[in-house]
């Protein structure tokens, strides 16, 4: 009896270790205003809708984390903002199929969003605004970065932060 009791013991004491044992995610900080360098691919587009993919490179030597959705904002010439992206997990250009996940960015690697938009009102056939730059900002930071990236107002969208660099998971 006393040999099954220390087993047992034991076997608890051994799975209470693996559940407290973190994930690398949960293990690695957030990345911060300073971790990541913030670009984005260039605009393509077919059947009325346009997008291109905001990449965000760990410059750190350091893994981090990055959670949610960025920010991004489409400003006029002048640099004013005319209009939020609205954010959304899917759209038809990508996003995340697999809901909203911590985003583990080792050094040098990629975590991505997809940006997309309408060229045309949907409800009505005309043409709409596009802007001169885009603002962006990676999920759970305060840096922000404007890009020479030219988007429509009409649905402008922005996906949750995946892996890698597609905007896609």
């Amino acid at each position: 009896m006393r040999t099954v009791s220390i087993a047992v013991a034991t076997a608890l004491a051994a799975s209470a270790c693996l559940l407290a044992v973190p994930t690398a995610a949960s293990a690695a900080p957030a990345c911060g205003n300073n971790a990541l360098a913030v670009t984005a691919t260039a605009e393509q587009g077919a059947t009325g809708h346009a997008n291109f993919v905001l990449l965000f490179r760990n410059k750190t030597p350091q893994p981090c984390t990055l959670f949610g959705y960025p920010g991004l904002d489409a400003l006029d010439a002048s640099g004013q903002v005319i209009k939020h992206a609205h954010r959304t997990l899917t759209g038809f250009t990508g996003g995340s199929t697999q809901g909203l996940q911590t985003i583990l960015v080792r050094p040098g690697h990629f975590a991505s969003a997809d940006v997309e938009w309408m060229n045309f009102n949907p409800s009505t056939s005309r043409s709409c605004r596009f802007s001169h730059a885009v603002a962006a900002t990676p999920a759970n930071t305060s840096h922000t970065v404007q890009l020479a990236r030219s988007v429509s107002v009409c649905r402008l969208q922005v996906h949750p932060t995946v892996a890698g660099k597609t905007g896609n998971s």
